[in-house]
């Protein structure tokens, strides 16, 4: 028998007797806290539920490291809180002592706060991880010369213009001096169309001012 085989079957053997032991003594805790005793069962599967999903998460490697850092500490705390409540309860148990008010009030908000970091940590595990551009595509670019000491891409330089809106086509052919014939025939609207605009620029234009006034009357008046 190979030394990894045995390694896995007395890592069972502990991993089994720990899951009876800590589900006898947490679910002891529950009933001297006043849990019903068809309900007290449910408080080791909640703890020992989620440290394993906790530590599914952190050590799996296969989920984003915000997800990770969560499932850590999940796993941490709730281990703790278990090796805690062991003890207490044995103590208790050991002594016939009734538990502080104190006491209950954690014990009974275990469960709602458990499932609140499971399901916070199931939305991080859910949420994608490629909103941003990762670091080495950043490196990448820069060692390709693509990106300026701004880092900015250069390649904005080569980009191709935008083509011009229905508005800026109008604004063009009015400036031109084109009449409504001529706006009709190239934006494809009807010359009433082509007529409104055409008003509506004229309005939109600033009145002339009085220094090019009598530059306007020199040029169109008799000399």
């Amino acid at each position: 028998m190979k030394a990894r085989t045995v390694l896995y079957v007395l890592l069972l053997l502990v991993a089994a007797a720990a899951a009876v032991l800590s589900f006898a003594a947490l679910r002891d805790l529950a009933l001297v806290c006043g849990f019903a005793p068809w309900l007290a069962w449910l408080l080791p599967v909640v703890v020992d539920a989620g440290a394993a999903a906790g530590s599914l998460v952190w050590l799996g490697g296969w989920s984003a490291e915000p997800a990770r850092r969560f499932a850590r500490a999940l796993a941490l705390c709730l281990l703790g809180l278990s090796v805690a409540a062991n003890a207490l309860g044995h103590g208790l148990a050991a002594f016939a002592l009734r538990p502080a008010w104190w006491v209950v009030v954690i014990v009974s908000s275990v469960a709602p706060a458990v499932l609140g970091a499971v399901v916070h940590l199931a939305v991080l595990v859910g949420r994608p991880d490629d909103a941003a551009l990762p670091p080495e595509a950043d490196d990448a670019d820069a060692d390709l010369g693509l990106l300026d000491e701004h880092g900015l891409s250069r390649l904005w330089e080569h980009a191709p213009a935008a083509e011009p809106t229905p508005q800026d086509r109008a604004a063009a052919l009015i400036a031109e001096g084109a009449g409504r014939r001529r706006l009709s025939r190239e934006l494809d609207i009807t010359e009433y169309e082509a007529r409104r605009l055409i008003a509506h620029r004229r309005e939109a234009e600033p009145t002339a001012s009085p220094e090019r006034v009598p530059a306007l009357n020199g040029a169109g008046g008799p000399s």
